[in-house]
């Protein structure tokens, strides 16, 4: 039996409005001559000394087209400061060619830099974020499920149309209510994409590689109508994805990899430190599934990249995305970050729209399984080990 779905009240979503606009990361644009490296966890600017995150250094490593391989190698070998020096050193180099621009994020909380981007990136705040997805969540009289905020500046709403019930055809159970994510990173900007909710278990699905997907970087008048030109669309379809029937019934039908499904495990770990590894096997066993390998005498954990891809994991792709977002919308052991939560219903959605899934391509049907085609002879032949009369 299908269940009902719980929408946020107004005062639940401008209590999350207001947090997420607390989680509003502090923006600054500067020059890489505006600033001296001290060491791999700090940064000067104006004679002051700023706490880097390990990301924010390693995106300013990326920016200066330092491997982050190299670095650790040349750390090894030189120290710290040997380090120091060589990003200082590529950092006057690329002063001299063209001095950059490039955006820092600081939490306004620790006063750490937590991110180092391009210039121009992070230019809509969360503030104007909400208010503008309200706008379009009173026009097409959407119902607000989720919403979230994290450290690092982005937020996310999750909303159903209150008319966008689909069913896939010949799946009793694949009932959903349609709908739309809008999301806002520092990194993509403004987003539009499906937001699917399984009836049958209120399970919660979106992702970033939906072909509606839509993003915007500045609210500028350009932008936002053909941000309204594709709302229309996505609309006129009752917020369905193209293709979604076949897509679902295609991931019923195929079997996940052990390659996915480490991944969708590593996914469920990542949520956070005090997930269990063997609790989470009720959402994706993979224990379970390396265990029968092993007792038919393969070792899963001596497999390469595409023999992973290739070992069937004996569930489903769509049982393994279901575990996901299972997991991500209705697990009560752990209480997960609404913004964890939300990044999990990504993942699963990534994992759905992959454009082929690892097991898809590999052929049911083995008329050699028990035979070869050629004949001991034909073989000896082909080997030159006779010579044909």
């Amino acid at each position: 039996m299908a269940k009902s779905i719980t929408t946020l009240s107004t005062e639940q979503y401008n209590k999350a409005k207001a947090e997420a606009v607390s989680n509003q990361l502090i923006r600054k644009e500067i020059n890489l001559s505006e600033f001296n490296v001290i060491d791999n966890n700090h940064i000067q600017i104006d004679g002051i000394a700023i706490e880097v995150t390990d990301k924010a250094f390693g995106k300013l490593l990326g920016r200066l087209r330092i491997p982050t391989a190299f670095a650790k190698r040349f750390t090894a070998g030189f120290g710290s400061d040997g380090l120091r020096q060589l990003v200082e050193m590529m950092k006057t180099a690329k002063v001299s060619a063209n001095d950059q621009t490039v955006t820092l994020l600081v939490d306004p909380s620790t006063r750490k830099i937590t991110d180092i981007l391009p210039a121009g990136y992070a230019s809509i705040s969360n503030e104007s974020f909400f208010d503008f997805s309200t706008r379009y969540i009173d026009q097409y009289s959407l119902g607000v499920t989720h919403v979230s905020s994290s450290p690092y500046g982005g937020s996310q709403i999750n909303c159903v149309s209150q008319n966008g019930v689909f069913q896939v055809p010949g799946m009793k159970d694949e009932i959903f209510q349609t709908g739309v994510t809008f999301r806002n990173t520092p990194t993509r900007g403004l987003e539009v994409s499906p937001f699917l909710n399984r009836l049958i278990c209120t399970n919660g699905i979106t992702s970033t590689s939906f072909a509606e997907n839509y993003g915007l970087h500045s609210l500028n008048d350009k932008n936002i109508n053909e941000f309204n030109e594709h709302m229309i669309r996505m609309a006129a379809t009752g917020f369905q994805p193209v293709g979604l029937a076949d897509t679902i019934r295609k991931a019923h039908n195929t079997d996940a990899s052990l390659a996915e499904m480490q991944r969708a495990t590593s996914a469920l770990l990542s949520t956070d430190e005090r997930v269990d590894y063997d609790y989470i096997q009720r959402y994706i066993p993979l224990a379970r599934a390396t265990k029968a390998y092993e007792q038919a005498g393969a070792d899963p954990n001596t497999f390469t990249q595409m023999q992973l891809k290739n070992a069937k994991s004996g569930m489903s792709v769509w049982d393994m995305v279901n575990g996901l977002t299972n997991f991500a919308s209705n697990d009560q052991r752990y209480q997960i970050a609404e913004s964890k939560m939300g990044n999990l219903m990504v993942t699963a959605g990534n994992i759905l729209t992959k454009n082929q899934f690892d097991t898809e391509g590999l052929l049911k049907v083995d008329p050699f399984a028990n035979r070869s085609l050629l004949t001991e002879r034909e073989a000896q032949f082909v080997r030159g080990d006779i010579i044909a009369k």
